[in-house]
């Protein structure tokens, strides 16, 4: 009797253990599409594990999710163009299911020789300010980045390279593009925007 206490107690554990370490939110796919006039439409799929902070408001939702991709160009020997932009989704309840959607425009496509797929991208995740943890990432990791050395080194170049090449606000957020090109886009979340107000 004792031993089947014994691992009812452990399996309990162990079940805790996994909850307490499960991302609130974790990234399903990313998928990248080219659109008309060389559009490019990247499409993160979020889905929302809970929220496991003793300090939650409740337990099935989540708030103050910041999705932030980086995605970058090989333009030949160490040479890389990189692009980001976030987004901040208001509230996502458990086992709901949201895509987040971002765009390229044709001209910035055409110019920058970019291929419809980069060749790297990280989504970083961060729940009410704090970033989850890139050692899971998952699908939010491209396979090409294959360890988490890789990925600081790739964060690092991007910053350094952002003082010389200014991307800045290239990679467009769903509304700031055309509606001619998000038509597609499907099961978004809320955002939080923080445009300033007349």
């Amino acid at each position: 009797m004792f031993k089947i206490l014994l691992s009812i107690i452990f399996a309990l554990l162990i079940s805790l253990h996994t909850l307490v370490a499960q991302d609130a939110v974790t990234v399903e796919r990313v998928k990248f599409d080219s659109l008309d006039d060389d559009w490019m439409q990247m499409e993160i799929e979020l889905f929302c594990n809970g929220n496991m902070s003793p300090d939650a408001r409740d337990p099935d939702f989540v708030e103050k999710i910041t999705i932030k991709p980086l995605i970058a160009y090989s333009m030949g020997g160490r040479e890389f163009q990189f692009y980001s932009a976030s987004v901040e989704v208001m509230i996502m309840e458990v086992r709901d299911k949201s895509s987040v959607y971002f765009y390229m425009p044709g001209l910035v496509v055409e110019r920058d020789e970019l291929a419809a797929r980069p060749e790297y991208y990280y989504i970083e995740v961060s729940v009410g300010g704090v970033i989850q943890d890139p050692g899971d990432a998952g699908e939010a990791l491209s396979s090409s980045i294959r360890d988490l050395d890789m990925l600081k080194k790739m964060q690092s170049r991007a910053e350094a390279q952002s003082q010389l090449i200014n991307n800045e606000g290239l990679l467009l957020p769903a509304y700031y593009a055309p509606e001619e090109y998000t038509s597609g886009a499907r099961n978004q979340p809320v955002y939080i925007r923080w445009e300033s107000k007349p």
